[in-house]
């Protein structure tokens, strides 16, 4: 399982305070908007794509959510790729 930041965000600073509070353990990729909104579908909002092993979108949560980011919510969406009891599909 991998997990990869995009980040469409111009503000080096600002993202890179994000990144600090937030201590994401996974790489971070930085594109444009205007490439993440034509390759990738989404705008200058918060978006999150939770995908499969089959390259399917399982889960989207478009926006910010009241709970934020939480490794306890992460792990919800993860644990629910992964199946029962964190079975591997």
């Amino acid at each position: 399982m991998a997990f990869l930041l995009v980040s469409i965000d111009e503000d080096d600073k600002r993202l890179q305070r994000y990144l600090n509070e937030m201590k994401f353990p996974f790489p971070v990729a930085r594109v444009k908007a205007e490439t993440a909104e034509q390759v990738m579908g989404f705008d200058n909002i918060p978006a999150t794509f939770y995908v499969d092993r089959g390259d399917i979108v399982r889960y989207y949560v478009n926006g910010s959510e009241p709970h934020g980011d939480s490794p306890t919510r992460v792990s919800w969406f993860v644990d629910q790729l992964k199946g029962p009891a964190g079975a591997r599909r």
